[in-house]
């Protein structure tokens, strides 16, 4: 791995910078600036620990749409860099009267204050903590403004400032997408009041990507979290500040695109994880109190919602965020777009696991890990028989060339198939997601979602070829179905936006429903993230997901039209749940909780069934919570001999795992795979 890129050396603290007011740089340096000579370098991250970096287009994107990640991450030990890519000034106005005046690098600098309040208080539970911050001029030719938090000096914020939208003043396109797609030559910096980037300059779609890789290179991190480069289609009436026909802001589009295209390049990250965007609001709740609470404590700081008197004369936070806490639109809910990186297949009589490291599929052997030759893979796969299914993803300037294809390994042979998608390339491609699959030994199925937003399967019999994709008929769905397939016949499973839709049929002939799965106070169940499934061996469906406006897990059983369901109380946790169903009946559960931590739970079948034929009940059973911090769904297993195994990607990117000997309890204790 080549070894960091320095930062030149033309480093220069803030209260050195000229042309700021001597009134505010006064308040300033009371706050968080620290005096030092002008010649002082910039620090070098500090590695206690595995670093998270997050690159975002706006300075509350993470406190959104990837906390509670960050405070997790925080408490296990790791450090973080946010990279955040835009000024986000909207209209410059910091309060919703239209009679406010426009002061776009004031509401710049209070957005940025309000991400480091933030953030002090997620590292130190003091918002008011003081950061130290630099001029730091990089040697992709661009000058970022690097933000150290003084008694924390493992968290770090980058700012690169430019400008969302300078079209409000020139009457033209000027969007972070623009310059991603080419429409737009260069963009412009703007200096929020009192940073250390005090002169405008322009920069270009290169510059910005020399900047991203450069800042991978320095930083390392073991984990990096992007937003949402595919965000699903607008259903329905466009809701907020939605961008014309995708469920996300146009600049968290365009952040995503640059900060994947980085990723690709530099090749070295570990764990690569998205997050959904303004979707979030399009789909229940699924935080706890354990996720909620904090999460809007932070949110809270950010919007300067906690009454505080900083001192600052451009504002304590962003007030434009009505709150309070987290608020009951797309604050409500955290989702990561891949929900499943992590596989455990069987080869040569022993359980191997699978997973996505370094943008790439590997199995870990004998001899440590193999890569398996394929494409440069999203953090997503599928394994159904002796089959794993990936996506390749080519994140492209021509919205026309986008591509977003499976890929099939025969896990046998050791031979890679390109089965593509339902929508070829370009825009409609992008609504593909995940890829759902199954095999009952004599037929392969694979599921995509299809650009009407239903789905499309591809189908393979014994002995022949994949036959075309071919649509089936039913409602849209939210990304991410599961299938499942016995002697014939296959059942593909997902969540729509207001129920539980089920397609069954041979592969070839079809039917749709919806399932009105029993749920809470006698109501269709609504899950509130990916809904998982298993095959029990009586040939019934079990399926597990989270219970909307919780984080509880619901588990339910049945075929055809008769299920029973269960509500299994969990204190936080936003991973949709795995499973795995062992010998003479019993089922492993496994997620994370409001810590972070693997919460696994060991039922039999005949628990599931406790609620009565038809009704929803309460199942309370103590989790066992594992020792570390999970950042992908955690894959489970159980051996011949009923031995229950474990794996998942930890805060240090590295893959985990544990086991139960049979009929033992639920592990506590993980440790590396190795």
């Amino acid at each position: 791995m080549p070894s960091p890129l320095p930062l030149r050396r033309r480093d220069l603290l803030v209260g050195g910078v000229a042309g700021l007011a001597v009134a505010a740089a006064a308040a300033e340096s009371a706050w968080s600036l620290r005096e030092a000579a002008g010649d002082s370098a910039i620090p070098e991250p500090v590695r206690t620990g595995p670093i998270h970096m997050q690159i975002t287009a706006h300075p509350d994107d993470c406190l959104y749409f990837i906390n509670p990640r960050v405070a997790r991450v925080l408490d296990d030990g790791a450090g973080l860099c946010t990279v955040v890519l835009t000024a986000g000034e909207a209209a410059g106005a910091n309060a919703w009267s239209p009679a406010a005046p426009a002061d776009f690098a004031g509401y710049a600098a209070a957005r940025d204050n309000g991400l480091r309040r933030a953030y002090a208080l997620l590292a130190l539970g003091d918002a008011d903590a003081p950061w130290d911050r630099y001029l730091a001029p990089l040697d992709s030719g661009q000058e970022v403004e690097l933000c150290v938090l003084r008694d924390k000096p493992q968290v770090h914020v980058i700012f690169c400032s430019l400008w969302t939208n300078l079209g409000r003043i020139t009457g033209e396109f000027t969007r972070l997408l623009a310059l991603w797609e080419g429409r737009l030559d260069d963009s412009l910096v703007l200096p929020p009041t009192g940073s250390p980037l005090t002169a405008e300059s322009t920069v270009d779609r290169s510059t910005v990507q020399a900047t991203l890789l450069e800042l991978l290179e320095r930083y390392q991190p073991a984990v990096v979290n992007t937003l949402d480069p595919d965000p699903d289609p607008v259903v329905g009436e466009r809701l907020g500040a939605e961008q014309p026909g995708y469920s996300d802001h146009i600049d968290h589009t365009a952040a995503a695109l640059f900060a994947w295209e980085a990723v690709r390049t530099w090749g070295a990250a570990r764990t690569v994880e998205a997050w959904r965007g303004y979707y979030n609001r399009r789909w229940p709740g699924n935080l706890g109190a354990a996720d909620l609470e904090p999460k809007g404590r932070a949110l809270d700081v950010y919007s300067w919602n906690d009454g505080a008197d900083c001192g600052l004369p451009s504002g304590c936070g962003d007030r434009l965020i009505a709150g309070p806490g987290a608020g009951i639109t797309y604050g409500h809910a955290t989702h990561p777009r891949y929900t499943a990186a992590v596989a455990a297949a069987e080869i040569d009589g022993r359980i191997r696991p699978i997973t996505v490291r370094d943008n790439t599929a590997q199995l870990l052997g004998d001899d440590g890990w193999e890569d398996l030759g394929g494409p440069d893979t999203l953090p997503s796969l599928e394994l159904a028989g002796t089959k794993l299914y990936v996506i390749s993803a080519e994140h492209t300037h021509d919205p026309a060339t986008h591509a977003r294809d499976v890929h099939c390994y025969d896990l046998v042979s050791g031979q890679w198939q390109l089965l593509g998608n339902p929508a070829g390339t370009g825009p409609d491609a992008r609504i593909a997601g995940q890829v759902a699959a199954a095999d009952d030994g004599r037929t392969a199925l694979a599921c995509m979602r299809d650009p009407d937003d239903g789905l499309a399967v591809r189908v393979r019999t014994e002995g022949g070829v994949w036959a075309a994709w071919a649509r089936l008929d039913g409602p849209a769905v939210h990304d991410a179905p599961a299938a499942l397939a016995l002697d014939g016949a296959f059942t593909i499973i997902a969540a729509t936006p207001d129920n539980v839709a089920v397609w069954e049929g041979d592969g070839v002939d079809w039917t749709s429903r919806m399932l009105d799965l029993p749920g809470p106070d006698d109501l269709p169940f609504l899950p509130a993230s990916a809904v998982t499934a298993a095959q029990a061996p009586d040939g019934r469906a079990v399926l597990a997901s989270r219970v909307a406006g919780s984080s509880d897990v619901a588990l339910h059983i049945g075929r055809g039209e008769d299920w029973t369901g269960v509500r299994v109380p969990l204190e936080g946790g936003v991973l949709a749940p795995a499973m795995a169903i062992g010998p003479e009946g019993a089922l492993a559960v496994v997620c994370d909780d409001g810590s972070g931590a693997p919460a696994v739970l060991v039922l039999t079948l005949a628990d599931l069934e406790s609620a009565g034929a038809g009704r929803f009940g309460l199942l309370s059973r103590p989790w066992t919570r594992g020792d570390i911090t999970v950042v992908k769904r955690p894959a489970a297993a159980f051996g011949s001999d009923g031995a229950l195994r474990l794996w998942t990607v930890a805060a240090d990117g590295e893959l985990w795992t544990a086991e139960a000997e049979p009929g033992g309890e639920p592990p506590v204790s993980w440790s590396h795979a190795t």
